[in-house]
């Protein structure tokens, strides 16, 4: 019997691959981090930190490594692809070793591209070499991203444009199996561009995008070669002898790819062409050897014609591991992170009021651009930030005092006005915004009583803060602002922070900033500020923000922009999907910037259709649940807030998300929906 150790086999081409070498009577076990899919044998490991396995008999295929040339973080392509490559050499000494690379090693080289073309890369190999020792170097313990950090980050900085720096991580992988394996029991496959309806790449996305009718996007003047998810698979079974070898069909344009896509899909979807912006002739690759040798790629037509087929029908996960509903970001600089935060614990100076958290009360108060009568505070939660505002701004509750407040709300925004003694009235949200609605606020606080308006900017979209203060400010109500997702928001084109009274935000774990899972700030006049720090009630006591998280937000606070962007460029993909299927997403008013903390829509039959997609591996939630519905309500009735109770459902988000992500999430919606 055939034996095959996959390392790094649980993704797309590793779990093809196991499967093709399973019904061919092979035996296979797979050595991830995750769970493989199909009856293979799995040995868990992260190679980035745990020790190196004892690999059981059989060929090792190496097909370690992010697929992803184009991550939100390119610095981890050097980290998943070579260093954790690194990590396993001692284990490929003696073995049989097969290395899954790619035609992408070439870089910019003119084509046509044989195995003995020189790569034309931002480094040379001598460069890429050096860098090797130092990798081998730092494998000799386990590299976890604050220690690998640095390394891989010096490979992405050799690359500004961005393009080659997935080129620069795999041909680092590929030098540093060439040193551990004998030649002899080598073999290294440059694999083109692997097709099937699992592989998330140009053309499942081409022919998704053709089955919508939307604009099918490619870059004019370049050629790329494909090859089927089963081709590994059947070299292996073969036998393919040790050297380089270029694996891949005939060269085909990528207009051509479009257009033979969108007849296969029968669609009039536009061809929307885009200029080359850097040379490249990575799809020009001659397999002349790979001929020779009796192995040959079948021509594409078929191969697309099964790829739209299975598109169709697919009923796998477009997600394995699920992809979360809130993915956290990470840091920045996971390396300094690290540093500061044992810095701070071996000083002993944890406590609030030391560097960081001094560093990054400055910073905000900069960010939000406040004038010098408004201070920050940074404290431990944003459920403290909200009662620490409240009680710096109008204080616990006198006998028979009412706050305003919408039930379209995290439930804190209730909770800490019941425990600073207030009587509650809700008011429904807007239809559009799901913001608090002024038409509502007005009747609230016609009905007398009440001292203060909580509005809440949901998910991050500006509350309507003109029309709010025209309630408030005549009825002397004072204005407050629950912004916990609104750190990156802007209205009209300020940040949001001094359209209300006082306003306090949240640096949870799904925030656009994270202080490290927990945290929060608020904005306050300055002298209500100096008076909460002193009050003998001792409202800031204990809740006030220590070094420890402040470390973490101050590394994500310089990325605000970044992480805004980021998010956007996902919630525009939901929305123009959205607007082609059954369902009504939040809406933004002209001149404001929504952070998108979260991105829900109103979808009808919401519990079944979270189910389907959470078969399809995209996990969901239902945000929020309306709170006068529960002990806190006065049996009000609120058409829009009650819709939104049974219909809305967050779909994930999160700064790490790539376009293409959300593109999977949007098939996945297609197939639920459309």
């Amino acid at each position: 019997m055939d034996q095959f150790v996959l390392v790094g086999g649980s993704g797309f081409l590793g779990t093809a691959t196991a499967e093709a070498l399973l019904a061919a009577g092979a035996r296979v076990t797979t050595v991830d981090r995750h769970p493989p899919a199909g009856a293979v044998d799995w040995l868990r490991v992260d190679l980035l930190v745990d020790d190196p396995p004892e690999l059981p008999p059989g060929v090792v295929v190496v097909l370690l490594g992010a697929s992803d040339p184009r991550p939100r973080r390119p610095w981890t392509l050097p980290l998943h692809n070579a260093i954790s490559t690194a990590r396993l050499l001692p284990r490929l000494a003696g073995r049989q070793v097969v290395l899954t690379s790619s035609v992408e090693v070439y870089g910019g080289a003119a084509g046509p591209l044989t195995e003995d073309t020189p790569p034309e890369l931002p480094w040379t190999v001598e460069e890429i070499d050096r860098w090797c020792v130092r990798a081998r170097d730092l494998a000799r313990s386990p590299c976890p991203p604050w220690r690998a950090a640095p390394l891989a980050r010096a490979v992405a900085d050799a690359d500004p444009t961005g393009r080659w720096t997935y080129a620069l991580a795999k041909l680092a992988q590929e030098r540093l199996v060439t040193g551990a394996v004998d030649p002899d029991r080598l073999t290294v496959l440059r694999l083109a561009n692997v097709i099937g309806a699992g592989q998330h790449r140009v053309a499942t996305r081409l022919a998704r995008r053709a089955r919508q009718g939307l604009p099918l996007p490619v870059t004019a003047d370049t050629v790329r070669s494909f090859l089927p998810a089963d081709a590994l698979a059947r070299l292996l079974l073969d036998g393919i002898g040790p050297g380089v070898w270029n694996v891949g069909g005939e060269p085909v344009p990528l207009t051509d790819l479009a257009t033979q896509i969108r007849e296969l899909c029968d669609s009039s979807a536009p061809l929307l062409t885009t200029p080359r912006r850097t040379p490249d002739s990575s799809g020009l690759v001659v397999t002349d050897r790979l001929t020779a040798a009796g192995h040959r790629i079948g021509p594409l037509r078929p191969q697309l014609a099964k790829l739209v087929a299975e598109v169709d029908r697919d009923p796998t996960p477009l997600f394995r591991p699920p992809l979360p509903v809130v993915v956290p970001p990470p840091p920045v600089h996971p390396e300094l992170v690290a540093a500061r935060q044992q810095e701070a614990l071996t000083s002993g100076e944890v406590k609030h009021g030391n560097r960081w958290t001094r560093e990054l009360t400055e910073r905000l108060g900069k960010e939000l651009d406040l004038d010098d009568d408004h201070r920050v505070l940074v404290t431990a939660s944003g459920t403290a930030a909200l009662r620490i505002m409240v009680a710096a701004t109008v204080g616990p509750a006198r006998p028979g005092d009412v706050a305003v407040l919408p039930s379209y709300t995290f439930p804190a925004t209730a909770e800490i006005l019941v425990q600073l003694g207030y009587a509650l009235r809700f008011v429904d949200v807007d239809a559009a915004t799901w913001t608090l609605d002024p038409e509502g606020v007005a009747v609230a606080v016609a009905q007398g009583g009440v001292r203060l308006v909580l509005c809440v900017d949901t998910f991050g979209n500006p509350c309507d803060y003109p029309a709010l203060r025209a309630v408030c400010d005549p009825a002397g109500v004072a204005l407050l602002a629950d912004s916990a997702a609104a750190l990156g928001s802007l209205h009209q084109g300020r940040p949001v922070a001094q359209q209300a009274l006082a306003h306090s935000y949240s640096m949870s774990f799904a925030k656009v900033v994270s202080a490290g899972g927990a945290g929060g700030a608020l904005v306050l006049p300055a002298d209500a500020a100096e008076a909460v720090l002193a009050s003998p009630a001792g409202w800031t006591r204990s809740e006030l923000m220590n070094e420890l998280h402040a470390v973490v937000a101050v590394d994500q606070l310089a990325e605000l922009d970044t992480l805004v962007r980021c998010r956007t460029e996902v919630a525009e993909v939901y929305a123009a999907a959205a607007r082609r299927l059954p369902v009504e997403f939040q809406q933004v008013r002209p001149g404001d910037r929504h952070c998108w903390v979260h991105w829900v829509a109103r979808v009808a039959h919401r519990d079944r259709v979270a189910a389907a997609l959470a078969a399809l591996g995209v996990q969901t939630k239902p945000y929020f649940a309306a709170i006068h519905r529960g002990p806190l309500g006065g049996g009000e009735r609120l058409p829009v807030t009650e819709r939104l109770d049974a219909e809305a459902l967050a779909l994930p988000m999160s700064s790490e998300l790539t376009v293409e992500q959300a593109e999977r999430v949007v098939a996945a919606l297609h197939r639920c929906l459309g």
